[in-house]
């Protein structure tokens, strides 16, 4: 970063991984400037994690959370408030308040806000959000595929699909990855009911390896190959949920709601 903000307080988007930022992925920078226009008071950053700091260290135009932090020590910001674009308060989470508690003594205080799926109340605005962005049609199922984790938050994921369904979206799923090898009961239940068309959209903001390698690449063992094999129309997006002006707004509604 080579400008410099009078701001005594910042505002930080926290992304993981080398592709927050590439071609279709810019929806961190977009989010930077619709920030920048609601907070005027707040100098607002993007930076980005990994579990591996030397690993694509020159693959991204992002800089690293750490970096961020030194930098925003040596501008004399004091106040921070962290917006993680991460689903869950998972793994990449952790590591995000673990690099945030090696810097803490730098600033008077750190306020981080939760992950969407881990908000308060959350379920409402983002389910509407997907119905509306993904409407269904006649014998069709919407299939949000999320990465999935062994870690304990990944409960979210079947939170919201019950959510779903509890509130007449019955045509909508939330799978992940880890359920690819598993999902031969999930294809019978789809017959019995008569779907004849699936969509495969990714529930991760960012639309990387998973969404074009795990998803919907042709290769045999892809969620796009399985479902065509059994017999399916399957129809890939292959934008993250983070370029959906919707789902930017949602980021915006929960940092308001954080400042209040």
């Amino acid at each position: 970063m080579s400008y410099l903000h009078k701001q005594k307080k910042a505002i930080l988007i926290v992304s993981y991984g080398s592709s927050s930022y590439n071609a279709g992925n810019n929806f961190v920078l977009t989010l930077q400037e619709q920030l920048k226009s609601v907070f005027h008071d707040y100098a607002v950053y993007p930076a980005i994690i990994t579990h591996n700091y030397t690993q694509d260290k020159d693959s991204t135009v992002l800089p690293f959370l750490f970096k961020v932090l030194e930098e925003l020590h040596n501008n004399k910001i004091t106040s921070l408030y962290i917006l993680p674009t991460f689903l869950l308060p998972g793994h990449s989470f952790l590591k995000m308040q673990q690099t945030l508690a090696d810097y803490q003594h730098l600033f008077n205080e750190i306020n981080i806000c939760k992950p969407l799926l881990a908000t308060k109340g959350c379920y409402q605005s983002i389910s509407m959000s997907l119905a509306t962005l993904y409407p269904i049609h006649h014998k069709e199922i919407v299939i949000f595929l999320g990465h999935g984790s062994s870690h304990s938050s990944s409960i979210y994921y079947s939170e919201l699909e019950t959510y779903l369904h509890n509130n007449h979206h019955i045509n909508y799923s939330v799978l992940t990855l880890d359920f690819i090898s598993d999902i031969e009961d999930f294809i019978a239940g789809l017959h019995v009911r008569g779907i004849k068309y699936i969509r495969l959209v990714p529930l991760l903001m960012l639309a990387g390896y998973h969404v074009l390698h795990d998803m919907a690449g042709k290769h045999q063992d892809s969620l796009y190959s399985v479902l065509t094999a059994a017999g399916f129309e399957v129809d890939c997006i292959l934008s993250g949920l983070g370029n959906e002006p919707l789902i930017q707004q949602l980021f915006i509604e929960q940092m308001k709601t954080h400042f209040k």
